[in-house]
């Protein structure tokens, strides 16, 4: 294999976003439509990947083809069911002005906890299924969870107490619509609830990518924004991608408009990152 060269020696990391199947797409598009353009996001130095970001992320890492994910989405995603009432209570916790936020993410565990959402083994089945290996890659790959009963940050990454499979399902457990994961003695639920993007594990690094489905829904935390001297790039969905999401990001009539946006994106971020990204 060829040496991988960064512009400058610059330490580059990639941060990729939660947003369910549809950002899953999305991701996938941006990825695809990058890589065209001689862009190959899988040569970044650091992977942070946040729920459907940390599945684009792991397969990135893992010298994976992102397309691959595109037809398991589409032809495995789960029939999602969950209570609309306890969904609803969730969210209402996740966006009420003056919560501390710690203490939310301790609220919304709880009712995580408490929801039937499922065998979490169904789950991490599911999940690890669609990355295509079972293993973690030999990168830095960092996954993101919140511990459900204390409400504190979890991130996973090689040799830690997770299977790459429990990180997986864990990162994208959903509160309310997916189980929490048992791992190590405790339960873990979506590094979303913290953070979108938990920007912030990206450091140390010279210069952060940012690719950030829900960018439109989710402000950026105070932690997502103290990346110190790191030059920040940042790739967001822009009006037609809002408008090919649609309103659930669950949905399948979704998935092949938002693949669609994320390349046509792909065109457009290409020059951003075209000096800076290491090349073989």
């Amino acid at each position: 294999m060829a040496e991988v060269v960064s512009p400058n020696g610059s330490r580059i990391a990639l941060v990729l976003g939660g947003g369910g199947p549809v950002g899953i797409s999305w991701l996938t598009g941006i990825a695809a439509g990058l890589r065209e353009a001689g862009i190959d996001l899988a040569l970044a130095d650091r992977f942070v990947g946040t729920s459907a970001g940390a599945v684009v992320g792991t397969v990135l890492a893992g010298g994976g083809d992102p397309m691959s994910l595109l037809s398991q989405t589409s032809s495995d995603a789960p029939v999602v069911q969950p209570d609309p009432r306890r969904l609803a209570e969730i969210f209402a916790v996740m966006f009420t002005p003056g919560v501390e936020p710690l203490a939310a993410r301790q609220r919304i565990g709880e009712l995580a906890l408490a929801a039937e959402a499922g065998d979490p083994e169904v789950h991490i089945a599911r999940i690890a299924g669609l990355v295509g290996f079972s293993e973690w890659p030999d990168r830095d790959l960092i996954l993101t969870s919140v511990d459900a009963r204390s409400g504190e940050l979890r991130a996973w990454s090689p040799g830690g107490a997770a299977t790459l499979g429990e990180a997986l399902g864990a990162t994208t457990s959903v509160p309310g619509v997916f189980p929490p994961i048992p791992i190590d003695g405790n339960s873990y639920m979506d590094g979303g609830t913290r953070s979108s993007i938990n920007a912030d594990l990206a450091l140390p690094a010279d210069i952060v990518v940012i690719i950030e489905p829900l960018a439109h829904i989710f402000p950026r935390t105070p932690a997502d924004r103290e990346l110190g001297s790191a030059r920040e790039i940042s790739i967001v969905p822009d009006q037609g991608a809002i408008a090919a999401f649609g309103n659930d990001l669950f949905g399948q009539e979704a998935l092949r408009p938002a693949f669609e946006a994320g390349v046509r994106q792909a065109a457009d971020a290409a020059p951003l990152l075209k000096d800076i990204w290491p090349t073989r």
